[in-house]
């Protein structure tokens, strides 16, 4: 919303209206803009930069109220088999699936994103660790519940299940100086989970 005031009473001429739809303009493309750099295209969640930045603050946050928080690093697992089986459209199906997913099992307040690739991540505030780890593990079990119908060109339908390891990781405002401590320790503890 703009407000426009005046200290005197005066007639709205075609020139202001003219003037106050190009600032509206303006306004929407700076938006724009900055929707286009912090949303991931694919997927309708957050990407990378806008992770980065909003998680920073939700953490600064949970600091100054004394509350928790916890990532989950979620990184999908033989994703490249899925592109190479049925073609890359259905990898990008795949990929916005699992971002529904993700808005579904966890809440409204959580920071969904995609990092790049194949790797997602959760930021969830006034959250526990156990709390985190419950929540991701419905996750899983949701996945394991859900076949994708796949298509091949020229061969019948298939299905496939997706699965992903994982790294859960408390905020510990001592060990985790920023977003980027917190996201070394999560991708730490899913590559741990990876190899196991």
């Amino acid at each position: 919303t703009i407000c426009i005031l005046d200290r005197t009473p005066r007639d709205f001429s075609a020139e202001d209206m003219a003037l106050l739809r190009d600032l509206g303009a303006m306004v929407e493309r700076e938006l724009l803009a900055i929707h286009m750099a912090t949303i991931d295209d694919l997927t309708g969640i957050a990407n990378r930069r806008g992770f980065m930045t909003m998680a920073q603050h939700a953490l600064q946050l949970c600091q100054r109220q004394k509350v928790p928080a916890s990532l989950a690093f979620l990184d999908l697992n033989k994703f490249k088999q899925i592109n190479d089986r049925f073609g890359h459209a259905e990898g990008d199906q795949a990929l916005r699936f699992f971002a529904a997913q993700l808005r579904e099992h966890y809440r409204e307040s959580d920071l969904c994103a995609r990092l790049g690739g194949d790797e997602f991540v959760v930021l969830l505030t006034n959250t526990d660790i156990t709390r985190a780890n419950e929540l991701t593990g419905r996750l899983s079990a949701a996945l394991q519940a859900s076949a994708l119908q796949a298509t091949t060109e020229g061969a019948e339908a298939a299905s496939y299940h997706l699965s992903f390891c994982h790294g859960v990781v408390e905020y510990d405002a001592q060990r985790h100086a920023s977003i980027e401590h917190l996201l070394e320790d999560g991708d730490r503890l899913m590559y741990q989970d990876k190899k196991r």
